[in-house]
């Protein structure tokens, strides 16, 4: 465990489209700076944004992949990502504690951590919330063999689908 608090100019918690765009869009204001965006991700593959396209004035179209975190390292130099779980945040402190221990101080902090959806009836096998590639992978399965669905909600993911 090291006890040295570690400063970052912007820590973004969270290895999701948001999460990564977010430290990229950072990366790119500020390029000569050494690292001074810590991403910090539960996962060790990160979501990416890729084959983006403007179609018209507001529509875009893209595709997601996941990548070994280490790719944004790659794609931009003066971001740092790790393998970690926010367990404490200190707001007034400016200080952000991972289970492990580490304790990391910043100057900005973004929170892309992710919604959960709100479902009708929790924990009921024939209800699903889609909200990431694994939850799609899981409707794909439950839609094979389904003779007829419902959906609920008018979100994006919702519009999308039907």
């Amino acid at each position: 465990m090291d006890s040295k608090i570690k400063f970052y100019k912007f820590i973004v918690v969270g290895g999701g489209i948001a999460g990564v765009s977010c430290a990229e869009k950072l990366s790119s204001l500020c390029p000569e700076d050494e690292i001074h965006v810590l991403l910090i991700s539960s996962s060790t593959l990160v979501k990416t944004i890729t084959n983006y396209r403007k179609i018209t004035k507001t529509l875009e179209s893209f595709d997601v992949e996941e990548r070994p975190m280490l790719s944004v390292e790659t794609g931009c130099p003066n971001v740092k990502v790790v393998h970690k779980y926010v367990s404490l945040l200190e707001a007034d402190k400016h200080i952000l504690h991972t289970v492990d221990g580490t304790e990391y101080q910043y100057g900005k902090l973004c929170i892309c951590s992710g919604g959960k959806p709100k479902l009708i009836a929790k924990d009921h096998p024939y209800v699903l919330g889609i909200r990431d590639t694994q939850s799609v992978k899981e409707f794909q399965k439950q839609l094979s063999t389904a003779r007829r669905i419902i959906v609920v909600g008018n979100g994006g993911i919702a519009t999308e689908l039907v």
